[in-house]
Parts: C-alpha cells; structure tokens; sequence
C-alpha cells in the first residue's frame, strides 16, 4: 500500500500521474508530496490554516508559494536553462536542492511556458525509472496499464543500446513540437548508493551524455562528487557546467522562518526569529531540522503567534528532531523497540568515505510482522519513515530524510554497533544479486570463508537476513554435494592407484630372475611406499600420502618398469585440480591478482577502483585501499614484499 506520506496526484491525460504545477503543466512520474497537516490538539477546530512549513520533506511544486530564501539561486538556475543542456545542482545533504528545483525551477519555467516537465530518481534500476519518465511524454496516448509494459520495453531498448536516448527525444519533439523539456533527476547519488553494477553505471551515464537530449537538471549531494568525476567521460561534463548550492545569509534564513507564516497572517513573539537564527548557525545541513522545528512550532501554536514557551517545550532547533523520535521509541514495546532497531539498520546504508546514507528497503527483506510496524511508524503523526511502491510494484521503506540518521542518536549508536554486520550484508547482498544476474547458475553460490561467515551469521541473525537466507542455504546445500564428490573421487584415484601398482607388481614377477635379488629390495620399498600412501590417504592427508606415491614412481622408473595406469594415476592423484580457497569483497570484475612473495598474501585490483589484501590460508580480507584513480589493471609486489605497485586507467601508478 502506498500511504499518505506519498500521495499520487493524478491529471486527466490517459490517467498519467504526475504534479500539477499550473494551469497545462504537469511534472510527470513525481509521486512524492508533501502530505496534510494534522491539526494539534493545542489549536482551535475552527482554525484551518495549512501549515506553511515542510518538516522533513522537501518543498515540491505545489508549495511554490511558501517557498523563500532561494530568489538569487532560483534565478541562476534559470539563466543556465537558457545555454545548458546539462545542469547539476550540488550541495550538501539537508542544502534544500530538490526544493530549489521543484519548487523554484520548475514553477517559474512553468509560468513562462512551452515547457513539458518529467521526474525520477535513479533508484537500484536506472534505466526503468528513466524509461517511466519519458513514456508519458514519449506515448502520450497510452493508458496507465500499456505505458508500464512501454516502460519496461524502452528501459531494455536504452540499456542494450538498441535504442538512443537522442531518438526518444525526438519523438517527444514531435509530439510537442513548440516546447523544451526538463527532466529532472533528483538524488542522483542513488546511482552510486543503490545501483551496485559498474557496468550498468557507466552505460546509463554514456546514454544521458551523448548527445545529451532536452534539458537535464540532475540534483546531488556534494560528498558523491568524487563517485560522478571518477568516470572520465561524465566527469569531464562535470567539470564546467556544475552549480554549487551555497548556505544561506541571514537574511535568506530570515524569509525561510518569517515569510510562509506572513502569507497566513501569523506572526512570530518579540525576539523569537533572532533566537532560532542563532541555533540555526548558518549550516546548510541545519535546513531540514530549521523546518521540522517550525513545523512543530506551527502545529502547536497558541491562536496567530509563534511562542517562546513552545519553542522550548519542543527542543529548538537542535532538539525537535531528536525529541520527536525518542517520544515515538519511547512509546513502544520492548518487542517493538527491538523490531524498530532491525528495521532501522536496513534503512541505513554505511558510507565509505563518505556519510552514511539512506536505504530503500522492500517488504520481503524485512517480513511481515516488522511491516505492520514500518506502517505505525509512517502514519501521520510519528512520520519517521515513508512507505511507497517501487518499479517492480513491490512495497517500500525509506528514512524519512537523512537529518534523522545524523542527529537521532539511537540511531547513530545503532549503526556504530551493526556497522560491521551491515556493511558485510552488503557485500552479501551484492553476490546475491550476481547469482540472480546469472539465472540462479550453482557455480556463483557462496564458497570458502564467505559461506562459512554467512552460514554463522545466520544462525546468529536470521532475523536480519530474511531476503538472503534462501541463497545462503542454497550455498551450503551445494557445498555438501560438493564435498560428497570429492570423497567419492579421492575413493577412485585410490583404487586405480592400487590396480596399477598390483598389475606392474605382476610384471615385475617376469624380471629375469639374475636382476632379481638386486631389485628385490627397492621393489619391496616400493610396495611399502604405496601402501603407506594409501593409510595416509584414508586418514585425509591427502599431500602426504601423494608424495609417498610419487616416491614409489621413482624408484620403478630407475628400472624402466613404468606402467601407463600407474603413471595416469599418479598424475591424477598428484595434480588433479580442486579449489582450495576464494574470496569475496570486490563490487566489480577482479582484473589483477598478485601473490607476495612468501606466498601468504594474495593482492587483487578491480573494476571498483580498490586493492584487497586476502589471508591465503583463511581466505580472510586484511585490508582495502582506495585508490580513487579508475579500474585497476595491474598489480605486482616488489621483490622483498613491502611495496605494491598499482596501475589504473587513467595512466597513474601508485606504489
């Protein structure tokens, strides 16, 4: 179910949804709104004013009116409409960048005319989402039902390449020939957080930047710069045509806090404003606590006057937030509280080298008792996460917004004690989808130390691997099978060793009975040789007993006795192939390997742009390095071990 937190708008036009921003403008395939107050219980039934601020949402096109404080930012957006085709808006979490352009952008776009406007997040499927997007523009005929099987056609079109983006694009010139388009991606640093395939990355971003199609703003937070530069051919689209959203002056603080409650006709008491000016600091992460702090202050008002008394009974600036959600845990169950904490940490994806972020979560990784609680914990009052619908059509869960994973310190301490467990499942959940990727095939499940960790961590922690535990199970089943064979091959090479030897036993007993007593000795050190060889292998020294063997070879071949089934036995039983160990960790192909020169660590460079040191023996990770520089083609360690030498394809070498 999708609930009130994300409310569809709909426009008569074959049933597309979308936001009406003005009178034949529609934002198409944005979902995502601002829902309706709830009246406090402190106000009057009688006043049924709307509430003018958007706690932790952000500002979208219909709140146009109560949004202030950008004029000067809205209106460089503006002008760069007029000579870009690509235009980023960067800033730093909480800097209002999707409010700036939904709410800013867009209306003015929309007041000037010849304009169609379409919206989308990348989410973990890029190309569907940007495929829903352009169906309604692209087909506009299509009823709801047809445009969804349209999408899922392009989307497939788009991401083989039969299909370029340019020619979507002039089809839609063509059903509206006297306008421009403006397709807005927001968040578009879920193409790094959620779209975990590199290759999949890089074809969306070459799609969206060659011959770059319409007018493209696409909003980001500033610490996933990096991610977007380190791809050289979108980096270099970066490079000059970025806007950077900056914090706000005083001022611009001051029409955020005064203005929306001047255009109701509510004013603030004596010295009230200059008070919350002061806790805000000029921080533009501060913007989504400024927001929840006057909503509250809104909701809990005394007739037409923002209160002093109110203001502190809520915890400021700083406290609103934090207040908020210990009231609502504190309201819980300890069987509750402890469902809230699971539930939690799936949302919170752990950040590497960078804050964490939030995570869209589907209903079947978290389970059906845990999603009546997702549901408490959306309803109107308690707002702490949103609940939606993805493009597979499968119920979701989200943060509400990310200020909550940086203030709520429950929160915080949560993910500092899971930190490890989740950042493992999510390498997890990466070989889980490469299995998926590859039609379920046995020969991508689990092996080695991974399976072993996993298979303990779900006797540990069924509860927070209920999306994995069929793959886990499925890797451990196969793990046996395989076990089983090599029992039954080891079996085999032991009896055809055995045959051999008997039958050059045989041969021997034709030697010319001069040579006899010569050979006699060695022989009969050979048969004992071969039967040692064989207790050595019925206790599973399976090494010691292949070079007892090897030595009873040596000795028959002094004296020219080799036999053909003894030799094929013992080339089998000494080099016959087996995996001994493998390792996980990397996002993406593993394109060097380098032994040490001790042979106990095991280097590998990948497409994910890191080196991994791995334990030989155990199969263990010992440590990451980062190297920021592109795909790591080839690695080597120096003679004596203590150095490694890293070249990556954008021609750097890093020792």
């Amino acid at each position: 179910m999708v609930d009130e937190m994300t409310q569809y708008h709909s426009q008569v036009d074959g049933d597309v949804k979308g936001l009406s921003i003005g009178t034949g403008n529609i934002i198409y395939n944005y979902f995502y709104s601002h829902p309706s107050q709830a009246t406090s219980d402190d106000i009057a039934e009688t006043d049924t004013l709307p509430c003018p601020y958007r706690g932790l949402f952000h500002f979208g096109p219909n709140d146009a009116e109560y949004f202030f404080g950008r004029e000067s930012f809205i209106q460089e957006l503006y002008q760069a409409t007029k000579t870009k085709r690509l235009i980023p808006v960067l800033g730093a979490s909480g800097s209002g960048k999707s409010s700036v352009v939904l709410a800013g952008l867009a209306p003015k776009l929309a007041q000037e005319g010849h304009w169609q406007f379409t919206h989308f997040r990348p989410g973990d499927d890029p190309f569907h989402a940007l495929a829903l997007s352009l169906v309604p523009l692209y087909a506009p005929t299509l009823n709801q039902t047809e445009r969804m099987k349209q999408a899922r056609q392009l989307a497939g079109y788009l991401q083989n390449g039969e299909l370029p983006l340019a020619d979507v694009f002039a089809q839609i010139q063509q059903n509206y020939p006297s306008d421009r388009v403006l397709l807005i991606i927001d968040q578009f640093e879920e193409l790094y957080t959620l779209c975990t395939q590199v290759e999949i990355r890089h074809h969306f971003l070459d799609a969206l930047i060659a011959d770059l199609p319409g007018t493209l703003v696409m909003t980001m937070r500033a610490d996933f710069l990096g991610n977007a530069l380190s791809y050289s051919a979108f980096g270099e689209q970066l490079r000059t045509s970025d806007i950077k959203i900056r914090s706000m002056n005083r001022d611009e603080l001051t029409e955020v806090i005064v203005k929306p409650a001047e255009a109701l006709g509510v004013g603030f008491a004596p010295g009230l404003v200059e008070r919350i000016l002061g806790d805000v600091d000029n921080q533009p992460g501060n913007l989504p606590l400024l927001e929840f702090a006057l909503t509250q202050l809104w909701n809990q008002r005394q007739g037409k006057t923002l209160t002093h008394e109110v203001y502190e009974a809520i915890g400021g600036v700083e406290g609103a937030l934090t207040r908020h959600a210990d009231e609502t845990y504190g309201r819980l169950s300890d069987t509750e509280k402890e469902k809230v904490r699971q539930i939690f940490i799936q949302l919170v994806r752990p950040g590497e080298g960078a804050e964490d972020t939030r995570r869209v979560a589907v209903k079947g990784e978290l389970g059906e008792q845990s999603w009546l609680l997702v549901q408490k914990l959306a309803d109107t009052r308690t707002r702490l996460v949103v609940t939606s619908r993805n493009a597979q059509d499968q119920e979701t869960v989200e943060v509400v917004h990310e200020a909550l994973i940086r203030n709520w310190s429950e929160l915080r301490g949560w993910m500092e004690t899971d930190r490890a467990f989740r950042a493992w499942q999510e390498q997890l959940r990466g070989a889980k989808r490469q299995w998926e990727a590859t039609g379920k095939d046995a020969g991508s499940l689990l092996r080695g130390a991974f399976l072993a960790e996993a298979q303990e961590r779900l006797e540990e922690r069924p509860q927070d691997l209920v999306a994995e535990t069929e793959f886990i199970r499925l890797s451990i089943a196969e793990k046996e099978n395989d076990r089983k064979v090599e029992i039954r091959k080891l079996g085999q090479m032991v009896c055809i060793t055995w045959i051999a030897i008997f039958a050059l036993l045989g041969t021997l007993g034709f030697l010319r009975r001069s040579q006899f007593q010569l050979k006699q000795a060695e022989l009969s050190e050979a048969d004992s040789l071969a039967r040692y060889s064989l207790a050595l292998s019925e206790e599973g020294k399976d090494f010691e007993a292949a070079i007892e063997l090897l030595k009873a070879n040596q000795i028959l071949e002094r004296y020219n006795s080799r036999d053909p089934e003894l030799v094929a036995a013992v080339t089998t039983y000494i080099y016959g192939s087996r995996e001994r160990q493998r390792f996980y960790g990397h996002q993406g192909w593993v394109l060097s390997i380098s032994y040490s020169p001790d042979g106990k660590t095991l280097a590998s460079g990948s497409e994910d742009r890191k080196i991994k040191l791995w334990d030989v023996e155990t199969g263990e990770e010992i440590t990451t390095f980062n190297t920021n520089q592109g795909r790591v083609f080839s690695i080597s360690y120096s003679p004596d071990g203590k150095t490694l030498a890293a070249g990556s394809e954008n021609g750097t070498i890093q020792l």
